[in-house]
């Protein structure tokens, strides 16, 4: 059945109506910061409560980095993301994914391969509860189609797949995607189409096999994509000739942001609904089993900078339906201020943060919101409980009204701040900072009316509404 979406309506038009234009220096302190504005800009955002989309706890997932966590700081990093209460993990992780030796947790042929191995299947199995696997494709994708030793390597490929989910349990993995990134490799050196081409006739011999192995399967099988070329899995879909139906839906990889044009935020919802369903409409299971507020498609945004980008992307992928995705990258000398946590698994940043406070309030159905030049994403917890997350970002000071529709606000529960460490230096590798704060209620126009970015840039208001 073909899914409907409503998408998150990012480019809403703000209104300055009644206000003077003034200017900001830009060099400015936090105590001088609110006095230098003469008038606040006013940004009107809606909510419509009963427009709503079941919220699939496996968004709040996380990629292992097998390359930077070793075997022996896994628990480490294991106990950290319980208590950022994420829900599953994709493993062995990306690259390394291709390479991975399940028997000899190595990683043969792997030009970046650490100096201490990563976790073992046996070191995930003792600390984590809930996760994926990735199978390789690497040794074929280098072949020519049909060679002889192009069948060779499919056969090594098949049973690889197999012990894979032996070792990891068939009856505990949740998610087996075939491969990491087809579109990237060398693929033997042939042009894009070609390497398409090829990953599909791969993918297609190992899905096969596996579900000749494991006829009464639970976990989830994926092809994997590139989601900003949504046509390719038309393509993909087409080069199958068996084993189509034994696929369940798309892996994708939805690094985005606001300054680009191929990563667009604006175009991720649309275009996770059309590499879906570009595939098979009738069987479209969507796993984000990448994805973070990239540097590159976002100015550089850093630490709690980034953290205010995550609540829109969480916000799309639940509206999108998306049914599972795992943060990448978990520790921070991968992406320096992407990371969820130092290498030393001691200090926890804002991404980590935000996505802890998500994952603890935005539950139960995601519904539908209107932005303006600040953000909203709102989730309808139950009958009784609305939990909104307003991300101020580079904004300047900024009155906020927030219209709702389809949830009659009977008190305010809780106002929740969260802001940076040094306001003076929003991009700083520290951990953010919670403080009460307040927010009044206009019951006679059902709306929440407050301030944000009055003592300086880049906070995160979470509001708990009563019915």
């Amino acid at each position: 059945m073909k899914r409907t979406f409503i998408f998150f309506a990012i480019g809403t038009a703000i209104s300055f109506a009644g206000c003077k234009k003034t200017t900001i220096k830009q060099d400015v302190t936090s105590k001088d910061y609110d006095k230098q504005l003469q008038t606040l800009a006013v940004n009107n955002l809606t909510v419509w409560a009963n427009d709503k989309v079941a919220i699939n706890p496996n968004i709040f997932g996380v990629n292992n980095d097998w390359k930077t966590v070793t075997n022996t700081n896994f628990p480490a990093f294991a106990n950290n993301l319980d208590a950022i209460h994420y829900k599953l993990m994709r493993f062995p992780g990306g690259w390394e994914s291709e390479y991975y030796d399940w028997d000899n947790n190595t990683t043969p042929g792997w030009n970046n391969k650490p100096a201490s191995p990563g976790a073992s299947v046996a070191t995930l199995k003792a600390n984590v509860s809930n996760y994926s696997i990735v199978v390789p494709t690497v040794k074929a994708m280098n072949e020519q189609v049909f060679s002889t030793n192009w069948w060779s390597a499919v056969s090594t490929l098949k049973n690889t797949a197999v012990n894979a989910i032996n070792k990891a349990g068939a009856n505990k993995v949740q998610v087996v995607e075939i491969g990491n990134e087809w579109w990237l490799q060398w693929g033997g050196g042939v042009s894009r189409a070609d390497k398409l081409t090829k990953y599909a006739k791969v993918a297609m011999n190992i899905a096969e096999y596996i579900d000749q192995q494991f006829p009464n399967r639970t976990f989830k099988i994926t092809v994997n994509g590139d989601y900003t070329v949504p046509s390719e899995f038309t393509d993909m879909k087409n080069a199958f000739t068996k084993a189509y139906n034994v696929i369940d839906g798309v892996s994708l990889h939805t690094y985005t942001g606001y300054s680009t044009t191929d990563h667009n935020i604006a175009d991720l919802a649309n275009r996770i609904q059309q590499c879906a369903n570009n595939f098979n409409p009738a069987k479209n299971f969507v796993y984000c089993s990448e994805w973070m507020p990239s540097k590159g498609y976002n100015n550089g945004k850093l630490y709690m900078e980034a953290a205010n980008v995550i609540p829109d992307i969480v916000q799309i992928m639940a509206r999108s339906r998306v049914d599972a995705a795992a943060y990448w990258p978990p520790v921070n000398n991968s992406v320096p201020g992407l990371g969820l946590f130092n290498p030393a698994q001691t200090v926890t940043y804002p991404c980590a943060q935000i996505l802890n406070e998500l994952a603890l309030g935005y539950t139960g159905d995601a519904v539908n919101t209107a932005s303006s030049n600040v953000h909203i994403a709102a989730a309808l917890n139950n009958t009784t409980t609305l939990t909104l997350f307003i991300t101020g970002s580079d904004q300047p000071s900024s009155s906020v009204s927030i219209k709702i529709n389809g949830f009659t606000v009977a008190s305010i529960q809780s106002v929740k701040k969260f802001r940076p460490n040094d306001y003076s230096q929003t991009n700083a590798s520290q951990p953010f900072v919670t403080e009460n704060a307040t927010a009044t209620l206009d019951a006679a126009n059902n709306k929440i009316n407050f301030t944000i970015n009055s003592a300086g840039k880049y906070e995160i208001y979470k509001i708990v509404l009563k019915k």
